[in-house]
């Protein structure tokens, strides 16, 4: 059970959030690890609908550092988008989804989260949550997302982090009611296959 805990922990943490794909193997003795967060490690994703179409969105340009300590069950997440990096569907929206209604990436170009890893047991069945602060138009309020977790036998693989916020909180326009103001946002990481054994 403790080693569940550590493991769920130690997930949560490469969230958003953030992803790694650069985690080694800690030492028997490991303070604090810290791991810097690329685009090859962290795909941050939104995912919105309007009264046209539906809206699915990448941030291809994200930084941040992960740090954490096993032994001690804390880690601290803080991760960077630029918002001039969205990438969608056509120029057209794109356009729309930068201007001063929306992301108003001209005079905030960057989102930032900060958050916290908290493992729970809910009916003895656990759970993760990344608890943290979205940052967004100038605006930051609390944003907490949900973790799931994918093995390949007890090799961690793939970590998936969503949470579904209402835009309008952060001074994201509906435009006239034409999109729906809940915005799904969605980090995924998966991690390196683990080296072959060496005879």
């Amino acid at each position: 059970m403790n080693h569940m805990r550590l493991t769920a922990i130690l997930a949560s943490a490469f969230l958003l959030t953030a992803g790694t794909g650069m985690l080694g193997t800690p030492s028997a003795h490991a303070a604090t690890q810290h791991v810097t967060l690329t685009p090859r490690n962290t795909q941050a994703l939104l995912h919105a609908r309007s009264a046209l179409t539906d809206i699915d969105g990448t941030f291809e340009t994200v930084s941040g550092t992960l740090a954490y300590d096993l032994e001690a069950q804390t880690c601290q997440v803080d991760l960077t988008m630029d918002v001039n990096s969205l990438k969608v569907g056509s120029a057209v929206l794109r356009s729309v989804m930068l201007s001063g209604l929306m992301l108003d990436s001209d005079t905030h170009p960057a989102m930032h989260y900060v958050g916290h890893c908290v493992p729970k047991i809910v009916k003895g069945k656990l759970y993760t949550q990344l608890i943290g602060n979205l940052t967004m138009r100038g605006q930051t309020h609390p944003l907490t997302f949900a973790v799931q977790m994918r093995f390949t036998g007890n090799t961690l693989t793939t970590i998936a982090s969503t949470a579904t916020f209402d835009q309008r909180q952060w001074g994201l326009s509906t435009l006239l009611h034409s999109v729906d103001p809940m915005v799904k946002t969605e980090t995924i990481i998966t991690l390196p296959a683990p080296s072959a054994k060496q005879g």
